[in-house]
């Protein structure tokens, strides 16, 4: 019987393991079926702005969803001056997703089937002979051998103090049309200084150039800039000999860090170069710290490290802090306290770190807290069933759910599932960094070659 494996999700993580599936040999064929509840296949949320200046904060050159420069040769069909070291629109990106689908569709082998599903997985409930049976929100059902749970991000988080019926409000700044139906605006207070911010800002910003805003996070960060190309720089220092010192706690961690940085500045390069360095490492880092330390750096130095490790574009950067020149854009350390109407805008209190209590009066609050990753409350149909049912297992620090060394999900009693697997964010419990390109593209790889081992030679 021809193997069924059921992807559900299509943004990068479902297109490109779906890519992967579709050029290894399946001698008695395989039934590859994508599920996306959007109808749209390639783009996920990450992808579906249409926004000139949503740029992606990864160079184009390193972007590549099959190998490192496959994007950029996409990139050069339609302008072969285009450089590696640019920084494009995230609508293009799901473009080039799209077209790599259609791409695997369109190459793969007879007895390859690549079929898409425009609806909502709601259940995984055991079937006949040990597979797996999806049952859609339209009703019907579908029986695999094997399912991926290729869903991305959740959805930001509540915000404590925002109404949650609050026009005004805008709750997950990526729900189709929210930012759009603030086009306009005068005023508004971001919660969140991250990247989601920043892209929020702009949008709003290039609505109406007088408008003015606040950003309020806990510690006042705002994402580091990426530097110009160099080409005699090499980008990258490798800073392994350093770790073998190293005693395995969130502060020694931040010691060696700093301590390279130092020493970078001395050979004409600088910190950048040593975050870097620490991509390729950073699983194993992770992994080499007992769950108090994981604990102690989640709490403590995450956002030092989210500030420094996904970083805005130059220009992005250069029109960010003409904002702040200007005084269009405040960035203020705090927490909000109160959120109410206050005739036609809305009143904000921020609690400062030192206690006091600020008034900001704002035509709009948008939550840009960035995804949530506590799979623990999250009210998906589908991540509800799973966690009622035992199937998956929430990490405690509520950023991802358990899996195996294998990308298999493990169940409430710790046992690997040998037929449901997943990538990406779900896997930080495990690895920390699991959102960007260059980890997803590995990620995809390798579980391809799993479910093929599992499924070729058993059909």
């Amino acid at each position: 019987m021809t193997p069924t494996i059921l992807i559900v999700g299509a943004g990068f993580s479902g297109v490109a393991l779906t890519h992967g599936l579709s050029r290894l040999g399946w001698p008695g064929g395989v039934r590859i079926v994508l599920a996306d509840r959007s109808g749209t296949f390639g783009r996920g949320a990450a992808y579906s702005t249409d926004h000139p200046s949503h740029l992606l904060n990864v160079p184009a050159g390193r972007m590549g969803a099959v190998g490192e420069g496959d994007f950029l040769e996409w990139l050069r069909r339609d302008n072969a001056e285009i450089a590696g070291d640019t920084f494009v629109p995230r609508s293009r990106y799901g473009d080039y997703l799209a077209d790599l689908l259609e791409h695997s569709r369109a190459k793969a082998a007879a007895n390859v089937a690549i079929e898409t599903v425009s609806d909502q997985v709601i259940a995984l409930e055991p079937g006949a002979d040990g597979r797996v049976v999806a049952r859609f929100g339209k009703g019907t059902t579908l029986a695999a051998d094997r399912v991926v749970l290729a869903t991305g991000n959740l959805p930001p988080r509540h915000v404590a103090g925002i109404p949650l019926d609050h026009e005004r409000c805008v709750l997950d700044p990526w729900e189709p049309g929210a930012l759009k139906r603030l086009r306009g605006v005068s005023s508004a207070l971001m919660v969140g200084t991250g990247l989601t911010m920043v892209d929020a800002v702009l949008f709003l910003h290039e609505a109406n150039p007088s408008a003015r805003f606040v950003a309020v996070s806990r510690r006042g960060l705002l994402p580091q800039s990426h530097r110009d190309h160099h080409p005699s720089r090499p980008g990258v220092i490798d800073i392994r000999e350093a770790l073998t010192a190293w005693d395995g706690t969130a502060h020694g961690l931040l010691d060696i860090v700093r301590r390279e940085s130092r020493r970078a500045v001395s050979l004409g390069q600088d910190w950048r170069d040593v975050l870097n360095g620490l991509r390729s490492v950073t699983p194993s880092i992770w992994q080499r710290m007992s769950p108090t330390e994981q604990a102690r750096f989640y709490r403590h130095m995450r956002p030092y490290w989210d500030a420094h490790r996904h970083r805005m574009s130059t220009g992005v950067a250069g029109r960010v802090n003409a904002l702040i020149e200007h005084k269009q854009l405040s960035i203020v350390a705090g927490r909000i306290a109160t959120c109410a109407r206050d005739g036609d805008q809305v009143a904000v209190d921020v609690r400062g770190r030192d206690g006091g209590l600020q008034r900001h009066n704002v035509d709009a609050v948008v939550n840009c807290t960035g995804p949530d990753g506590d799979f623990s409350r999250s009210m998906d149909p589908l991540i509800a069933h799973l966690r009622t049912y035992g199937v998956i297992m929430p990490d405690a620090l509520g950023i991802g759910i358990q899996t195996g060394d294998d990308g298999a999900v493990l169940g409430a009693r710790g046992t690997a599932s040998p037929v449901i697997f997943t990538l990406g964010a779900t896997r930080r419990p495990a690895l920390w960094e699991s959102t960007a390109v260059p980890e997803l593209r590995e990620q995809a790889a390798a579980l391809a070659r799993r479910l093929h081992a599992s499924l070729a030679t058993s059909n």
